[in-house]
């Protein structure tokens, strides 16, 4: 289970996949076993969840790297894409956005346990219709202590992605709006599975393959 506490200074990144019906909670599973057998294993790597609209067509990833730099030495190695590929041919990817301004409202850290129902609200700005927006900007807004919610905003402060342990708190709506504009994306999220860094001494999984070969016997088809 992973833990985000509000004071530490994380380079976040949110992915929000646009999946065929009823898709979302297997590719979620798929891409949380792909991090869990691999992409936690590379230095730089704090942490990720993996979320599951109860639609069943959104995928929500939510992870967490040391910087951008790690990220970006992450991405070099072959591990980094192998399961993108697949993730890739059945998900249209709606969103993503990578940025070191994250913190926490209302809440000193919040918890990711599987089954656990969050709420994202997603804020873009047009950067040619009015100012791009700051953290203390946001922080001066009074509403914004009574959201629990985890924020991020882009490094060019023109997007905003909220995302919250159940229902999104309305109290701040008006105030955002002011600011924002109508949210771009909202949904509602269920965790499918959460990721905590590798621990000291921990190994890579042993590699496996899945094939159909024919049975010598009967001709007919076998997993192996």
């Amino acid at each position: 289970m992973l833990g985000i506490q509000g004071s530490a200074s994380q380079f976040t990144g949110f992915i929000v996949l646009d999946c065929a019906p009823v898709q979302a909670e297997c590719v979620a599973l798929f891409s949380a076993s792909a991090t869990e057998n691999r992409l936690k294993h590379l230095d730089g790597f704090e942490g990720a969840v993996f979320f599951a609209s109860p639609c069943g067509r959104f995928v929500l990833e939510y992870v967490v790297w040391k910087g951008p730099a790690a990220l970006a030495a992450a991405r070099a190695t072959p591990l980094f894409s192998e399961h993108m590929r697949i993730v890739e041919h059945h998900c249209r990817l709606r969103h993503v956005s990578f940025s070191p301004i994250s913190q926490t409202f209302g809440i000193d850290a919040i918890r990711f346990e599987r089954g656990d129902r969050f709420s994202m609200l997603m804020y873009e700005c047009p950067v040619a219709q009015s100012v791009p927006k700051t953290l203390d900007q946001l922080s001066s807004v009074s509403e914004l202590a009574r959201v629990h919610s985890l924020s991020q905003m882009s490094e060019d402060g023109t997007r905003l992605v909220l995302l919250s342990p159940g229902a999104i708190d309305t109290s701040a709506a008006p105030a955002l709006r002011a600011m924002f504009g109508e949210p771009a994306f909202h949904n509602e999220f269920t965790v499918v599975e959460s990721i905590a860094p590798a621990i000291v001494g921990e190994r890579f999984a042993a590699l496996y393959h899945l094939a159909l070969v024919p049975e010598q016997s009967s001709g007919h088809h076998q997993f192996t």
